[in-house]
C-alpha cells in the first residue's frame, strides 16, 4: 500500500497531473511491486518561485516525490532502480528539470489505511 507524494515546480496543469500519476503509478506498480489498486498518489504544486537551491530560485522546474512503503518490502536494488526511473521519467515530462525522489520505509505496526495498519492487513491476509 505504497504512498506517493509528489511535489512540483510547476505551473498546475491537468494534463501534467493525470500523466504524472499514470507515469508514478506505474512505475510503482513496475519497479517496486506493489499492488496497482492499493497505490495512492498525490501530486501538489509549488510556484518556481518558492523552490530554491543555494538560496536561489531554481532556473529549471523542480520535483519531489516521496514514497512511502513498508519497511522490508523491497530490496536495496528494487529502491536504488526506482529512484532512478521516477528520476528520468520526470525529467522526460518535465522537460529540463532537477528534483529529488525518496523510498522511505515504514514499520508495519506504524501505519496503515482505513484505520488499519499494514501488520494487521497481512496478517488477515496470510490467514485468509
Amino acid at each position: 500500500m505504497p504512498l506517493v507524494n509528489a511535489t512540483l515546480a510547476a505551473k498546475p496543469d491537468d494534463e501534467l497531473t493525470a500523466r504524472t500519476i499514470a507515469l508514478l503509478t506505474d512505475l510503482t506498480v513496475e519497479v517496486l511491486g506493489k499492488e496497482r489498486g492499493r497505490t495512492t498518489v498525490v501530486v501538489q504544486y509549488v510556484p518556481a518561485g518558492q523552490w530554491a537551491r543555494g538560496g536561489f530560485p531554481l532556473a529549471v522546474r523542480g520535483y519531489f516525490v516521496d514514497v512511502k512503503v513498508t519497511a522490508g518490502t523491497n530490496l536495496r536494488h528494487e529502491k536504488a532502480r526506482y529512484v532512478r526511473e521516477v528520476n528520468r521519467a520526470l525529467q522526460s515530462l518535465l522537460g529540463e528539470a532537477s528534483g529529488y525522489v525518496a523510498v522511505e520505509e515504514l514499520p508495519a505496526d506504524s501505519w496503515g489505511h482505513a484505520g488499519e495498519t499494514q501488520e494487521l492487513h497481512y496478517l488477515r491476509n496470510k490467514v485468509a
